[in-house]
């Protein structure tokens, strides 16, 4: 695809009239004021200009071009940029309250933060969120469209501020598929239909943050610990109690929860229910006078045969002979 910023493969916006569409020469000597003013002229509160700065050169010219549509409270950008920093985020600063991620497909972006880089090079997408700023850098000829989506919406684990994925990753995949079927389709559907394709936007992109965010090694541990502190609080109260479950109460998917509990040695979802219901058992049999019969359908084994059998694997003995 050419890195110049003609017409996007994209159908964002109306490329024949960009929201953004500005050039100024590098050797101006007001180059950033003149950009910055142009910008606030054709951006408007619509596409607001952010912090950046041009490098001096003394040729050439920066170009900037921006289509937009909206999807409901969503916005989609067809972004083309050449050379350029800045910063964006922050209390009261640019898209604060907003998750904004670049899907690349020319070019670089690269983000700044707490001494941490996340580059979103070509093939890549980056999302991040914008409550402390980000230190940002545009390579030359970058193109990318950048999907917007109200911070309050999303789930972002608390010590995780950018998240990055293939282009061609399965959830990945389907996000952008989704995006780029409503591009097409937009100006024929009606109202219901937009807040349909805006609520499966959000599920598929909470879908893609679920399967990204398992893999930051500290994450993991953090989803297997709140796991565990639910599951032990609902062992005796929850006959029922499984993945599905325990999976909508700590707003994760399923498949999140299965993976935080594949990492490592110990016992699957369900393993460690089980487990923690035999240990339970196994101190009310020294504790109490109930029954064997009585503790079984008390920690929900199917009957007292089931419960005899799995502690006497768990701990190689019988009930009776901990009694």
């Amino acid at each position: 695809m050419s890195t110049e910023g003609g017409v996007s493969p994209w159908r964002i916006g109306n490329p024949s009239a960009p929201v953004v569409d500005i050039t100024v020469p590098y050797a101006n000597e007001n180059r950033n004021r003149v950009l910055h003013k142009e910008w606030r002229h054709q951006g408007g509160e619509r596409v607001p200009v952010p912090p950046i700065r041009l490098p001096r050169r003394s040729e050439g010219a920066y170009r900037v071009r921006i289509c937009k549509q909206y999807m409901l409270d969503l916005s989609l950008e067809d972004q083309y940029s050449d050379a350029v920093a800045g910063t964006t985020g922050g209390p009261g600063g640019h898209l604060e309250d907003q998750i904004v991620t670049s899907v690349t497909l020319n070019g670089a972006w690269r983000f700044t933060a707490g001494g941490r880089r996340t580059t979103a090079g070509a093939g890549t997408l980056c999302a991040r969120r914008n409550e402390e700023p980000w230190a940002f850098e545009v390579a030359r000829g970058t193109r990318a469209v950048a999907l917007t989506v109200p911070a309050s919406e999303v789930r972002f684990p608390a010590n995780t501020r950018a998240v990055t994925a293939a282009q061609s990753s399965p959830a990945a995949a389907l996000l952008l598929a989704q995006l780029r079927l409503w591009t097409e389709l937009s100006d024929g559907l009606g109202a219901a239909a937009v807040a349909a394709a805006r609520n499966a936007t959000l599920e598929l992109f909470r879908g893609l943050m679920n399967d990204q965010v398992i893999d930051d090694a500290e994450v993991a541990p953090a989803l297997r610990g709140a796991a565990m502190d639910h599951i032990e609080s609902r062992l005796l109260a929850d006959p029922d109690l499984d993945p599905r479950g325990i999976a909508a109460a700590l707003n994760v998917s399923v498949r999140t929860l299965y993976r935080a509990f594949g990492q490592g040695a110990g016992p699957s979802v369900m393993g460690y229910v089980r487990e923690r219901r035999l240990e339970r058992a196994r101190a009310e049999l020294a504790s109490t006078r109930l029954t064997v019969s009585e503790i079984a359908a008390r920690w929900h084994f199917a009957d007292s045969s089931h419960f005899i059998k799995a502690y006497k694997k768990r701990f190689a003995e019988t009930p009776a002979a901990r009694r």
